[in-house]
């Protein structure tokens, strides 16, 4: 048992979030349909060392899942899902702690494990295949390591925390290519905070670098077999067309896949995606009002509910019993409604814009990135579990965990600078030769 008593709760709620997954999987055996089974045969072909492919293409499904989960298929077959889910879930708890503890404090960063732990939704994926399980647990990730870096005194130290936020911002996108944009958050981010200055630059160039040296070799692969500039994958096309329809809502529908749509983006891979585009801007340009309603519902699409992984275990994944369904759809509805009621109290309180640390601003941008991102492409209710441990950590702030105070954020940048400045003078007074 760790000597510390903030490790030795985590362990612990560790222990429980895996013993609650284990259950579920264990109690709901569901079947792996749609992306999710795509995903698992893709994984499949990667471990025992075929080409990346399936009927829809050589790089319809962006790859970040497939090239995680190939390993543990290799070693643990059709269990390599739980296996998935269980790290992904231990590897969340622990940087949502790390992260809150940063931002709050010890207290506040259990406490946001805590929900992670026992969060419904986030439980009843693990009897199923989810990408968005890995994206929860590199945008908290990417977020630590950029604010480490924003606020490093060597500047050694700044350029590779900098460099690993950018490689899990680059793995992201390649989990999710709506996610390559993320990195834009961090120079906002750093601009509006400190401005430009010598450490802004550093910061957002090398995590640029860090991302383009995760996606590089993918991009790379892509063009070898296409023999063009393929960007992650190629599925773009086809979902902003489908998206684009007068017949959309806005959401993906089974019934956008009919052969017919389809057909009208012919077979070709490559031309399909370009088709895609092209048609789906024309759908626009003939009924941009319509359209344009679609995007203004999307924020309730994305963060209007938190209960479709119950649905894919029960309904798609045909798993227990209409009353378990039920069940499991109120429980995980009513928790995501507590989260929900917290995180308004914590952004509404009094003097929250004139208390608050500049640093919850890059918590903000990520967690309303996605409205941003898939604005004109299908938006669901999935797109905003990558951002499940900033909820919690508001949700923990509200609950009474010490928020970040504007006054330390400033005063960690005056270090920064002084820390420069006493290095400079050092190295002065040791070129002349004087004792300090």
């Amino acid at each position: 048992m760790p000597q510390s008593p903030g490790l030795a709760w985590l362990l612990w709620i560790i222990l429980l979030g895996i013993a609650l997954r284990v259950l579920i999987s264990a109690a709901l055996p569901a079947n792996l349909v749609s992306d999710s089974r795509h995903y698992f045969d893709l994984a499949n072909k990667l471990a025992v060392g075929a080409d990346y492919a399936d009927p829809t293409g050589r790089a319809f499904y962006p790859p970040g899942l497939p090239i995680a989960l190939a390993p543990l298929v290799a070693v643990f077959g059709s269990a390599a899902v739980l296996w998935y889910d269980l790290i992904t879930f231990a590897g969340t708890a622990v940087i949502t702690f790390v992260l809150g503890t940063k931002l709050a404090d010890r207290r506040g960063g259990l406490m946001a494990a805590f929900l992670i732990a026992i969060w419904p939704n986030f439980v009843f994926a693990a009897p199923i295949l989810l990408k968005e399980c890995l994206l929860a647990l590199l945008w908290p990730a990417a977020i630590y390591f950029y604010l480490c870096a924003s606020g490093a005194v060597s500047e050694t130290r700044a350029c590779w925390f900098a460099i690993l936020a950018g490689g899990a911002i680059g793995y992201a996108a390649l989990t999710q290519p709506s996610c390559a944009l993320l990195g834009g958050c961090f120079a906002i981010y750093s601009l509006l905070t400190v401005g430009w200055r010598r450490r802004t630059a550093i910061c957002v160039l090398f995590a640029a670098l860090g991302a383009g040296a995760v996606v590089t070799p993918w991009l790379i692969r892509n063009y070898l077999v296409f023999e063009a500039f393929v960007p992650i994958a190629t599925e773009g096309g086809v979902n902003f067309y489908m998206v684009a329809q007068r017949s959309s809502d806005g959401r993906w529908s089974a019934n956008y896949e009919i052969p017919e749509a389809l057909e009208r983006l012919t077979s070709d891979e490559l031309e399909r995606n370009r088709r895609g585009f092209i048609l789906g801007v024309a759908e626009i340009v003939d009924h941009p009002a319509y359209f344009l309603s679609t995007v203004v519902r999307k924020p309730l699409y994305i963060f209007g509910q938190d209960v479709k992984n119950s649905y894919f275990v029960f309904e798609r994944g045909e798993a227990g019993t209409d009353e378990g369904y039920a069940l499991a759809y109120w429980i995980s509805g009513g928790f995501y409604l507590v989260i929900i009621i917290l995180i308004t109290i914590f952004a509404m309180r009094r003097n929250y814009r004139k208390d608050a640390s500049p640093v919850l601003l890059l918590l903000w941008m990520f967690l309303l990135y996605p409205i941003v991102a898939h604005s004109l492409f299908e938006a669901g209710e999935r797109h905003h579990y990558a951002a499940l441990s900033i909820m919690a950590i508001f949700a923990a702030m509200a609950m009474g965990a010490r928020a970040p105070q504007k006054e330390s954020a400033e005063r960690a940048f005056r270090r920064v600078v002084d820390h420069g400045n006493e290095q400079r003078i050092a190295i002065y007074c040791q070129a002349d030769g004087l004792a300090i």
